[in-house]
């Protein structure tokens, strides 16, 4: 089974596949083939969606630019949570965006939780100077 993503038009990140979300200590939080993960950076279940993003009407259109090639081999996709920081995703990942063209593909990247990133839905460190804890 390959690992997917869809960065949701302000809303969540939802991943597919084998995933395992271990928390900042290394701690598993979850293991399966769905979750929902926060992008407005004001969930009470960190680093989980909880639907807070329509309530502080949190905006990213969900589009980023799109990646060279969808072809990656097989594997379990882990996401680790970086204290007060952003998600670290690694194993073989193709993240979509809302327009359902790929914005990523490869086996490590960095993804913002604070929501205030430039670079949606990518960090760009911006969760240092907003003082983002989670």
């Amino acid at each position: 089974m390959s690992n997917t993503g869809k960065v949701n038009a302000n809303g969540p990140l939802a991943l597919a596949g084998q995933i395992t979300v271990k928390g900042a200590d290394g701690a598993v939080l979850f293991e399966g083939d769905k979750t929902w993960l926060c992008r407005c950076g004001h969930s009470q279940k960190k680093p989980f969606c909880d639907g807070s993003h329509k309530q502080v009407g949190f905006v990213h259109d969900g589009i980023a630019a799109p990646c060279a090639s969808t072809e990656l081999a097989a594997g379990a996709l882990t996401v680790s949570v970086i204290g007060n920081g952003p998600l670290h995703l690694t194993g073989p990942l193709v993240l979509t965006g809302a327009d359902d063209k790929p914005v990523y593909c490869g086996t490590e990247t960095w993804l913002c939780r604070c929501g205030q990133s430039g670079n949606k839905p990518f960090c760009d460190g911006t969760h240092k100077k907003v003082g983002f804890s989670g």
